[in-house]
């Protein structure tokens, strides 16, 4: 029985469906092809995110603590193969065999009281992004260290460390690739450890990993407050790391298994917003700035123009949405985006400035990574529009550098997530490429992948239909290499 047949003929089903569990691993080749795949289209689409928020009946506390799974679309001269698979995590191998929940998460507290989950950390579901660098395939969540995936099969070969440089530090899951090196630059939000006479400090650990997949630099930059960073900017020579407005306390009832740690985080209105400038070659910190409270969770493009830097950002006000977050299988439930803001950094004089680009309610940007670091002229995002059925991200913007719009809202009932851009094989051009989006289609609870010219947004050039519905994910990443056969 399909989702719209449970909610009344009349009603437009809301995204829910899209949380239910997929607990069956699928390979196969994708026969049910509207259009035609485009013949520059060759490579590997990966998406990351959790399979399933519940086990044995028992349902995470948060959509944070759902297993990663990882989905895979390769486009060849046969035709677009797909396949998932569970990241085999200590955490997910566990809890399949006892069917129960055993591990504490972001907002997961495990059954039986505060004694259960007093002093233990919440656990890596390895669900948030994706990389393939240097030969490896990586799956990633700031909660712990990155696993190690064949990239055929997607078989969990382990947690990965680069040769125990990650040892007591976190690994987050936005790191970015600097076009120009091959290098991979990434840090983590943690504190530093005990030592004889200090107490830990809340830091952040910045690497820089270079093209052949070794650790050429470490570095980390001590600060006043806990930071909730979940994601930075990256500019030609500059990292540039925005501390939210957004703090946990009560950090003693957690320790003691009292609340998680979802239960105590909150916007501070009374907390700036504070932005760390660091070299790229150094790693060390160039700048500082300080401006009104708010939060970017995600970020754009960045750039050096003159003395400023140019920092696109999905801004809030509040962390509202967490509240949704943590009860995310509420149909009454709903997630929306941010505004898309353009902030400016003097350099010289220590000014902040910014301003809105566009209108619509947005997030997940994306753009020709190519470009990472130099002025850029398009933006797509993923917005929630009101058609009727906006529980979700329903539309995607494709956005000029001035903030004009090209928006296209999908059906009522479909839900689509963060749109990828992959240029075409072989173009130099920035427009030249398409977008890819995953959408779920709530009405028939099966999901699709929908191909896009990336200059034309009015409908698709391809869709592959699936036959089963893929849980919504976080975030993808595109190789050019085709990573299944």
């Amino acid at each position: 029985m399909s989702v719209q047949a449970q909610t009344g003929l009349n009603e437009v089903p809301t995204c829910h469906g899209g949380y239910e569990n997929l607990d069956t691993e699928y390979d196969y080749w994708i026969g049910d092809v509207e259009g035609e795949i485009p013949a520059d289209l060759r490579g590997t689409f990966l998406r990351n995110g959790p399979g399933r928020q519940k086990i044995g009946g028992e349902t995470y506390g948060h959509w944070f603590d759902g297993d990663g799974m990882l989905s895979a679309f390769t486009f060849s001269d046969a035709g677009v193969r797909f396949r998932n698979r569970y990241v085999r995590t200590t955490k997910y191998l566990a809890e399949t065999a006892a069917q129960k929940v055993l591990y504490r998460g972001f907002g997961t507290q495990i059954p039986g009281g505060w004694t259960k989950n007093m002093f233990k950390f919440p656990a890596n579901p390895s669900n948030t992004s994706v990389i393939y660098h240097a030969g490896r395939l990586l799956t990633l969540n700031e909660g712990g260290k990155p696993w190690q995936l064949e990239a055929g099969s997607l078989k969990t070969i382990g947690e990965f460390d680069y040769n125990g440089e990650l040892t007591g530090r976190a690994f987050s899951a936005h790191g970015k690739v600097h076009p120009s090196t091959g290098d991979y630059i990434n840090f983590g939000s943690g504190s530093s450890p005990w030592r004889l006479g200090k107490l830990p400090q809340p830091c952040l650990d910045l690497y820089r990993i270079n093209k052949t997949g070794h650790v050429a630099r470490t570095n980390r930059i001590l600060l006043d407050t806990f930071p909730f960073c979940h994601d930075f900017a990256m500019s030609d020579r500059f990292g540039i790391f925005f501390i939210n407005s957004i703090v946990i306390d009560g950090m003693g009832g957690f320790f003691l298994g009292l609340h998680s740690l979802s239960d105590r985080i909150h916007f501070d209105h009374d907390q700036p917003m504070k932005i760390v400038v660091v070299d790229l070659d150094s790693l060390e910190t160039v700048a500082q700035f300080e401006t009104d409270p708010g939060a970017i969770i995600h970020f754009g493009n960045a750039f050096e123009e003159g003395e400023e830097l140019q920092v696109d950002g999905m801004f809030t006000a509040d962390f509202e949405g967490n509240d949704v977050l943590s009860d995310i299988l509420n149909p009454h439930g709903r997630i929306g985006g941010g505004e898309y803001r353009r902030f400016r950094l003097n350099l010289r004089t220590g000014s902040v400035s910014s301003d809105r680009v566009c209108e619509y309610e947005s997030e997940f940007p994306t753009f020709d990574t190519r470009l990472a670091g130099s002025r850029h002229s398009l933006t797509y995002t993923a917005c929630s529009v009101d058609n009727g059925a906006d529980s979700f991200y329903n539309a995607i913007a494709r956005i000029d550098f001035e903030g004009q719009a090209e928006l296209l809202t999908l059906e009522p009932g479909c839900y689509g997530s963060e749109p990828l851009f992959v240029p075409a094989a072989g173009s130099i051009c920035e427009a030249d490429g398409y977008l890819l989006e995953v959408v779920y289609n709530a009405c028939t609870h099966l999901s699709e992948l929908r191909v896009f010219r990336a200059d034309d947004l009015s409908g698709p050039v391809a869709v592959a239909r699936l036959g089963h519905h893929l849980p919504h994910q976080f975030h993808g990443h595109f190789s050019a290499a085709p990573l299944m056969s």
